[in-house]
Formats: structure tokens, sequence, C-alpha cells
């Protein structure tokens, strides 16, 4: 144990003596977060083009009511059009009539939505005006689930867990690569073989010594996060995002071992973990949201590690959904990250034998 401590406590020391570690925890995900964050922070509201036929006080309220959900705009084309009747009122039954006309290849979640939205303006503009109501919260209540739920998720809060993921895979991943090959190189494993804890102490060293490092690139990431960029998060919200991070970590030091058991030669291991990494990054929304994706690529996100951690935690951290609704995504995470732990196992213990 105290071997291990003291390899542990080295190999930090030497961390912060390497200028490249200040550039890949210090530097770009400064860069990364900067433009990430500006990504989507404008613009992305639901454009509609309103023709009122109206143009009394009402007509114009329900406008207004319905810019703050949607970008209203002068073109028609290729976007949902909202048509007022010339007698729009409440004072008779069937006069408050609003024509929807809807583009072709417009999808069943945002036509949802965009009912939704012109009935809660409509009940509002009613509220306001017949019942002196200004902010009828049943209303309000009636779309807040559905506007999370088919809202993308944009900005810092979702692009700083995105870059953190990113960097955890980037360093455990390529960095834990080289490392094993280096302590392979140095005949560091075979003597940590023949410890009292044999192969399965050596192992579990390997797998978790990254995991400590990973979490150390977290740390200065959120501190980032908060003082510059304005991030913040309930104390649940953030326990729960440190046990995420925590499993993903796992995940990646397991496949960078898994890499560096399967090849013989190190530029083979490092070469495929750089290529694994973009790919899963890239699929998997780290680079920007699964929900702009066409529906293949969306779907095929959501099964890899990647996607289906970033989408579990948006709905911590973007969504503030309850535990409950992510409880069996966390369960999910754990199995496959202990699963990839096993399997580096078997093949590290195989190519030792």
């Amino acid at each position: 144990m105290k071997g291990y401590i003291y390899l542990i406590a080295k190999e930090i020391k030497m961390l912060f003596k390497d200028k490249n570690f200040y550039i890949w925890v210090l530097f770009l995900p400064l860069i990364f977060l900067f433009v990430f964050s500006k990504m989507g922070t404008g613009g992305t509201k639901q454009k509609i083009f309103v023709k009122d036929n109206a143009g009394n006080s009402l007509s114009i309220s329900f406008i207004q009511k319905l810019s703050g959900d949607f970008k209203i705009v002068g073109d028609k084309k290729n976007i949902p059009v909202v048509e007022i009747s010339e007698e729009f009122n409440f004072d008779e039954k069937g006069k408050t009539n609003v024509k929807v006309v809807l583009p072709q290849n417009f999808s069943k979640e945002k036509e949802i939505y965009l009912k939704i939205a012109i009935y809660r303006a409509l009940a509002e503009v009613f509220a306001d005006k017949k019942l002196n109501i200004e902010k009828p919260l049943c209303f309000m209540a009636l779309k807040k689930e559905k506007d999370k739920l088919l809202g993308i998720p944009w900005g810092i809060r979702h692009f700083l867990p995105a870059v953190v993921l990113m960097f955890i895979l980037f360093n455990v991943l390529t960095k834990g690569i080289e490392k094993f090959y280096q302590y392979e190189e140095s005949g560091l494993i075979q003597r940590f073989a023949v410890a009292p804890s044999g192969y399965k102490g050596l192992v579990l060293f390997f797998l978790f010594y990254p995991v400590i490092l990973a979490l150390l690139s977290v740390f200065i990431i959120f501190l980032f996060g908060i003082f510059i960029f304005g991030f913040k998060t309930t104390f649940y919200s953030g326990v729960v995002l440190f046990l995420v991070f925590i499993l993903f970590a796992i995940f990646s030091s397991s496949l960078s071992l898994l890499l560096f058991s399967i090849f013989k030669k190190k530029e083979a291991a490092v070469g495929m973990g750089i290529m694994l990494a973009n790919i899963l990054c890239a699929l998997g929304g780290l680079w920007w949201p699964l929900e702009i994706a066409p529906p293949f690529f969306r779907k095929l996100g959501l099964i890899l590690p990647t996607g289906f951690t970033m989408k579990l935690i948006d709905k911590i951290i973007y969504y503030n959904l309850p535990l409950s609704s992510v409880v069996w995504g966390f369960a999910v995470l754990g199995i496959v990250s202990f699963a990839f732990v096993s399997l580096s196992l078997l093949v590290f213990a195989r190519k030792s034998h």
C-alpha cells in the first residue's frame, strides 16, 4: 500500500511540473468553455409567422404572449403560420378563433409544443383581460414540463458538464494509455506484480489512479465555470453530478487499460484511443446537443456512454428533474462502468500471464 501511495504522490508532483498539464487542464478547458457556452445562446426559439386579422388590443396582447415562447418573423416560408380571426374577442363563443397552418415535415413534438403555447397564451390573455389575473400560475404550469423536455439544452448549464466529460475522456483515455506503456517499459508493472496484492492490486491502482487525476481536472474546470462563467447548481445536483463524473472516469480509465491490454504497440493503442475519444465526443453530444442531430444519430448517441451520460447530466442540471427521474439512468451508468472494469481486468490478466 505504501508503494502505491508513494507512486500516486510522485505522479501528482510530476504532473504539476509538466507544462502540458496546464495546457490540458487550464488553458484548453477555458477556451472550450468560452466558445461552447456562447453557442446557441440566441435564436433558439421556434420561428412562427402571425397573421393578425383583428388588430385589436386582445390580439396584440395575445401576440405579445406568444413572443415569450416563439420568435415572430415576417417571412412565413417553411414555418408555422398562426392566423388570428377578424373578430378576436372573448365576448361570444367561437369568436376567439386561432388557425394554425404547419409546414411539411413538422414534428409531432413541435406541433404539441406550439399548440400548448397557443392555449397558454389565450388563457393568459383571458385571465388578464377578463378576470384581472396578471399571472395565472395554473396555466403557466400547464406548459412547464413539456417546455423543458422539448427545449434544446444550450449555454453554460449544458456545456460545462459536456466540457468536463470531454476532458475526462481525452485525459484519462489517451494519457492513461501512455502511462501504462511507460510503467511497462520501466519494469514497474513487473515489480508491483510480485507485491502481496499481486496483479489485482496493481490493476486496481492503474484503474483508479487516473480517476483521481480526472477529478482534479473536474475541480479546476468547475472553478472556471463558477467564478468566470456564472455556473450555478444546487447542493443535491452537485453531489449527484460529482458521482456521475466518478463513474464516467472509471469507464474511461477501464477503456484505456483495455486498449493497453489489446494492442502491443503504444502508437496503435494511443491512435485508437484518440479516434474513439473523438467519435464518442462527436456522436455523444459533447460538442453540440444531441437534440439538434438527425433522428438516427440522436438514437445512436443515446446508446453510447457519452451520449447516455450527457443526457443524464442534462436531466440533473439543465432540467432540474427529481432523483426519482434519474435513478435508473444513474444505475445503468454504474453497471456499464463496472462492466468495462471487469472486462479490462480479464483482458489484462490474460495478457500478463
